[in-house]
């Protein structure tokens, strides 16, 4: 732990990969002909919190964007949404931080100014390193700056295997030692490099890469989980790939510990350091 936060902390389970079924959002807003004018789409769901409903906004060019993949889902792997994902109709924003896929999905707005929903506000934001918690919480100028908001996530990777307290044998040990874990681009950018360093970054070596999503491109389009799957056409990436390297194993007893980062097609490294907020 560097710092604690100001909130609640997902820990390290507050990610998954799923294939949705619904309607892509973009043919919705379609038929309902916003007017000029128009750049956010305000959403609205029906989970009454200690602040109102829950609500928030995305950029209607965003939304009108295939390659975004913005869609109203109501299946999930292949069956129905279950409550705690959202039933009966949810948003999902594929790339950007959980909280713009909306669940329990109420209503949605087009205008031509972000939402003024509390949780769009006051939640998933990253301030200046400036401002102190004390300023933040006394001066509300801080959090109604829409350029201090989060949509799409940041480049970013993590080590699986060692596993937390795993322990290697070396009497009898193979000769190397698979180092695995996985990786993500945020926003539709692909993961083009993954790099592992056992000293601290002096020195970096390049890790294979296993792009799973692509298997779905490859295959075509196809019925899937009562829907079209079509993403021969799509260049986005939206799921997490994975990713490995061979390591001799007295290198990786010798290492005091072993770091990994990640390079998007967008040359967006993973840093070093936490951009705290």
């Amino acid at each position: 732990v560097v710092r604690r936060t100001k909130g609640f902390s997902w820990g390290a389970a507050g990610v998954s990969t799923a294939l949705f079924t619904g309607v892509v959002m973009a043919e919705i807003l379609k038929k309902a002909k916003p007017k000029r004018g128009a750049r956010y789409v305000c959403m609205e769901g029906a989970d009454k919190l200690p602040n109102g409903y829950y609500g928030t906004s995305v950029k209607l060019n965003w939304v009108m964007d295939p390659n975004r993949g913005m869609m109203l889902a109501h299946g999930m792997n292949g069956e129905p949404l279950t409550p705690d994902h959202g039933f009966p109709l949810r948003a999902v924003i594929p790339g950007q931080i959980g909280g713009r896929s909306v669940k329990w999905f109420k209503r949605i707005i087009v205008t031509a100014e972000p939402s003024d929903n509390w949780y769009h506000i006051y939640d998933n934001r990253v301030l200046p390193t400036t401002v102190s918690p004390e300023e933040s919480a006394n001066d509300p100028k801080w959090w109604i700056d829409e350029r201090y908001a989060i949509y799409d996530l940041s480049t970013n990777s993590a080590i699986a295997y060692p596993a937390h307290e795993e322990q290697l044998g070396l009497v009898g040990a193979p000769e190397k030692y698979r180092v695995k874990g996985y990786a993500y681009g945020g926003g539709g950018r692909r993961v083009t490099r993954v790099e592992v360093t056992l000293d601290k970054g002096k020195t970096w070596r390049l890790a294979n890469i296993d792009y799973a999503e692509d298997r779905y491109r490859e295959a075509g389009p196809r019925q899937l989980c009562g829907g079209t799957l079509d993403m021969e056409w799509r260049e986005s990436s939206f799921c997490w790939c994975f990713w490995n390297i061979d390591i001799p194993v007295p290198e990786v007893s010798q290492a005091g510990d072993i770091c990994v980062r990640a390079m998007d097609e967008s040359i967006n490294v993973q840093p070093r350091d936490m951009y705290w907020s």
